[in-house]
């Protein structure tokens, strides 16, 4: 007979850490959960049933917040993630690198954070603006982060997915009450609200988010590409000047320097010759910046590991060569 769904916490998991063994949590696995999540855009409400939990409780999980016995989800987690991530997400490749690019978007939510204040990060796709959201909010557990993508862009999408990182349902209710009961969780909690690819969320959108900010005295920060700074200086200009007057900071990488690639690429693939270092340099001066770059030497790596080829430059140039149109 299979196990009964478990679509709400076991009361063994309701016991408090007094109560079960000490534990910690697995920061390396809590780490891969976030970004898998992030990156697939999957909700707390799809999550639900995958883990067989209810979506408070892997709210509460996210936010380290969970009181019950950590053995148990992470457990689960660790299964849901080696079903889900695929080849290589695990490596130690994984490991946030500290770039200059990641200084400014740190300054950003800092700003953002301490103030209470709204700002935005516009740069190009491949500039680390995702993976320095995630490791902030690692250092910062109170921190939202919330992904906008062109299937989750509307504002009731992003009020509901803001509504249940709250940990509060957010199903069959009409939206006017979700809107009171976010503002009422944010209210003077002195929290951030990162909201990463803004550059896809409609105008409606970011009224709503306006208005929640408004309320509450939380900060804001949206990330997005050079798309999303043109819609707001666009033709339809006028409808935006109600977020441009509240946006107090606004920063911008475009150029990735050659000490930002040598730190990736040696979290990668410690002593790389220079010869590729140069190479994977001029990759990411191109469209894509950092993620082709990462994905490229990946690859190498990735033959390498099957069948003992050196990665060199001609390795390189000849993977890049497949992926270039």
């Amino acid at each position: 007979m299979s196990e009964p769904s478990r679509l709400f916490t076991t009361s063994l998991e309701m016991k408090k850490p007094s109560e079960v063994d000490e534990l910690i949590y697995d920061e390396e696995l809590h780490k891969r959960f976030v970004m898998w999540k992030e990156k697939s855009g999957i909700s707390l409400r799809k999550l639900a049933p995958m883990l067989n939990r209810s979506y408070t409780i892997i709210g509460q999980y996210l936010n380290f917040r969970y009181e019950g016995d950590l053995r148990l989800i992470e457990k689960d987690i660790s299964k849901l993630l080696d079903r889900k991530e695929g080849h290589g997400l695990k490596s130690k490749d994984q490991e946030f690198c500290w770039i200059s690019a990641s200084e400014v978007i740190w300054e950003v939510f800092q700003s953002c954070d301490e103030d209470g204040e709204m700002g935005a990060q516009i740069s190009p796709s491949g500039t680390s603006k995702t993976e320095t959201a995630i490791e902030y909010q690692r250092r910062n557990p109170s921190t939202i982060l919330l992904t906008a993508s062109p299937t989750r862009r509307s504002f009731s999408a992003i009020l509901r997915a803001l509504a249940n990182d709250l940990g509060a349902s957010s199903s069959n209710i009409a939206l006017d009450d979700i809107m009171w009961h976010v503002t009422y969780k944010l209210r003077g909690s002195k929290r951030l609200v990162i909201v990463d690819e803004a550059q896809f969320m409609k105008w409606e959108t970011f009224e709503v988010l306006r208005t929640i900010y408004d309320a509450t005295g939380v900060g804001f920060t949206y990330l997005g590409t050079p798309r999303l700074y043109s819609q707001m200086r666009g033709d339809t200009r006028y409808d935006w000047d109600q977020i441009l007057s509240r946006i107090t900071i606004r920063r911008s990488v475009s150029e990735i320097n050659y000490q930002d690639v040598k730190i990736v690429t040696n979290s990668i693939c410690p002593g790389l010759p220079k010869g590729c270092i140069d190479f994977l340099y001029q990759v990411a001066q191109e469209p894509g910046k950092l993620r082709v770059m990462i994905g490229l030497l990946k690859k190498a790596v990735e033959f390498h590991e099957i069948d003992g080829s050196e990665i060199t430059f001609k390795l390189l140039e000849g993977l890049k060569r497949m992926r270039d149109f």
